[in-house]
């Protein structure tokens, strides 16, 4: 069964089980009757709200519509109605606009191998397509809250209370936002107020909403007080709304940047049969090389170039600055199993000084996975690129042979397409029998002229060279030594591509580390003027609002207890980076020498300028990671370019030169 047939069947099969789902759905909405449901109209008759209860029943769509669910409800506390019909909104613009370019890319090429990246490469731009979508709704309601925290700040003025100033603002807020502003009201007027405030940081979507509420908590307890004749509460929540603005014009700036660029690097992957399309209209000859093992070659080369290009800009332009852990069921899995868990410890053990390094950078980039695991990866990692390389070469090779079969041979000889196929149909008997065998020309005519019609002896011989020369490069197609050492060193560098992956993850998060320290001074002035409030307080709220410097404080709270200055210069040990160690120097001096105000004077003395560094700051690291971005997108471009135009090109130049050469050597 040939490629295009198999493509075709599952195209086939697709559209079948696309039609079942609409039929059976169809029939679902026609017998579902209206019973048990005591809501409005508008929930009964909702198309999207009930093609969510019907596609949720489908083990295999189930699991996905769940996850999107579970990405709009980290976002939004709203009904189960509205969330029903976002999702399924999300689910029908990502999985609509994927769909459409399937067919697309099944339109400009029908193999199984361009079948593959395809699906891959769809994949990758649907998961992006969610991205942007939860993205928007993320950005729309910190908007929101910036609105909302004024509104509270105009209410509070009024009558100096937090929870009312909170009810207050609901009846004027958006939707979205009202519903977050109503389970804080709920937390703050509950009996138990510090485990409501435990459950709803679970469900806050972002650090400023922990914040928002942890100061309301904070007020309610101590009480506000006037610092330089100004309220404590009211200041923090200006420093509050300076951060969320900080973080709306960096969000804005990164979005404008990376607008484009993760089109850039994934459209040349549309593009391959349109450049080899219009390379073989001009010369047909470098079918030769499109049609062979080294546009196969070449095609999975892009591909991951192309992907890895993708990745890389997604890393960048991520608006929450949080990484997913590295934790794969599968690999925990495996590690079940005696030997595999003998070798991997054997590995760690030879090199324990390495490992107990990658341990630290596993820690500090939040990845929240063992040393085991990630040695495990990478040892399935090198697995996968010694497979992988090795089946690229043993399918070069079957393509290879195929086309020299077929006629599509690099020989010089120059004939017509359709005598060219009668000669390779011809030829293609006498290759397989002397395939993988070094016969002589005389024996490959004497073969000829025994078993073939061709009496005339000019022609006999021209025949016979022919094959031989096919023969050559036919027998030439087998695995070599050379190649299985390209496939150990593919498999090497795979295994490092897990670390590469993990350095690379650091290298993004150095990028904030002088932006997250700028807001600990935030957290620092909202919290120093609290009476009974202690360093080790401080560090448990820097701890919650960090993401590259939580494993070390983490580290240091649970060795304050055995002495609080030690503790502190273990952190220093451990974060050498300058601003953060002045800043524990700073916590070190309150707990042992002065108060917290007079430790950290320098904060409010330095508001202004700390506020405009900030600013300065997050412009430069956004034109910086747009810089790298635009670098990035352009790599896969500039590669479809060279291997794919320019060096098919060249290649065969230096043939027909190379043949020019040989034929007036032959003259003379």
């Amino acid at each position: 069964m040939s490629d295009i047939t198999i493509i075709y069947l599952l195209i086939i099969a697709l559209f079948v089980a696309i039609a079942v789902l609409v039929a059976t759905l169809l029939i679902y909405q026609r017998q579902k009757k209206a019973k048990e449901i005591k809501a409005d109209v508008r929930y009964r008759q909702d198309f999207l709200n009930k093609s969510y209860y019907f596609f949720n029943q489908l083990p295999l769509i189930k699991n996905y519509i769940k996850r999107i669910r579970r990405h709009i409800e980290y976002i939004e506390l709203s009904d189960g109605w509205t969330i029903n019909r976002r999702t399924m909104k999300f689910t029908y613009i990502s999985l609509g606009i994927s769909f459409l370019m399937f067919l697309f890319l099944m339109l400009v090429e029908m193999n199984l191998y361009f079948f593959i990246i395809s699906i891959l490469t769809i994949y990758i731009v649907h998961n992006q397509i969610v991205r942007i979508l939860v993205d928007r709704l993320e950005n729309r309601l910190l908007i929101q809250f910036e609105k909302f925290i004024g509104d509270v700040r105009h209410h509070y003025h009024g009558h100096g209370m937090i929870d009312e100033a909170i009810y207050d603002t609901i009846e004027g807020s958006h939707y979205e936002i009202s519903l977050h502003a109503n389970k804080m009201y709920q937390v703050l007027t509950s009996d138990d107020v510090e485990n409501e405030i435990d459950k709803y940081n679970d469900l806050a979507p972002n650090k400023f909403f922990k914040t928002f509420i942890a100061l309301c908590y904070l007020v309610q307890k101590f009480g506000d007080q006037i610092i330089d004749g100004k309220s404590m509460f009211l200041s923090n929540l200006n420093h509050l709304k300076q951060e969320i603005n900080l973080e709306i014009l960096r969000r804005e700036k990164l979005n404008y940047l990376f607008k484009s660029l993760s089109i850039i690097a994934i459209s040349p992957v549309f593009f391959l049969k349109l450049i080899e399309g219009w390379a073989l209209m001009n010369l047909p000859e470098l079918s030769v090389y499109y049609n062979g093992a080294y546009g196969f070659v070449v095609e999975i080369i892009l591909f991951f170039v192309i992907i890895i290009s993708y990745q890389m800009i997604n890393r960048m332009q991520n608006n929450s600055q949080e990484f997913t852990p590295l934790i794969n069921r599968m690999e925990e899995f495996l590690l079940r199993f005696g030997p595999i868990r003998d070798s991997v410890d054997r590995l760690i053990v030879n090199n324990y000084g390495k490992s107990m390094k990658l341990d630290r950078l596993l820690k500090v980039t939040g990845s929240q996975s063992k040393v085991e695991l990630f040695y495990l990866k990478r040892l399935t990692w090198a697995l996968i690129g010694f497979v992988a390389s090795l089946g690229i070469f043993l399918n070069a090779q079957y393509i290879s042979r195929n086309n020299i079969l077929d006629g599509h041979s690099s020989s010089s000889h120059q004939v017509e397409m359709k005598a060219e196929a009668q000669l390779a149909e011809f030829d293609k008997e006498y290759i397989r029998m002397f395939a993988n065998k070094k016969p002589t020309y005389q024996e490959v005519e004497a073969v000829l002229a025994d078993n073939s019609s061709i009496e005339d002896k000019q022609l006999l011989a021209i025949t016979a060279k022919r094959i031989q020369e096919k023969l050559k490069v036919y027998n030439q197609s087998h695995f070599m030594w050379w190649q299985l050492i390209i496939c150990i060193f593919t498999a090497i560098t795979f295994y490092q591509i897990p670390l590469w992956l993990l350095l690379f993850r650091r290298k993004v998060q150095q990028m904030n580390m002088e932006d997250e320290v700028l807001q600990f001074h935030t957290i620092i002035l909202m919290l120093m003027y609290i009476e009974r409030i202690a360093v080790e307080d401080i560090l448990i709220w820097m701890e919650e609002f960090s993401q590259i410097f939580k494993a070390s404080i983490r580290k240091c709270l649970n060795n304050f207890e055995y002495g609080d200055f030690e503790a502190l210069e273990e952190l220093k040990i451990d974060e050498p980076f300058l601003p953060f160690t002045r800043l524990v120097e700073n916590l070190q001096s309150a707990s042992d020498k002065i108060s917290i105000p007079q430790a950290f004077d320098e904060l409010v003395i330095e508001r202004g300028y700390y506020q405009e560094k900030r600013k300065q700051d997050n412009e430069i690291m956004v034109n910086k990671k747009g810089l790298y971005g635009k670098l990035i997108a352009f790599i896969p471009l500039g590669a479809v370019l060279f291997l794919y135009l320019l060096l098919p090109f060249t290649l065969f130049s230096i043939s027909q030169l190379v043949n020019y050469s040989s034929e007036i050597k032959n003259a003379l």
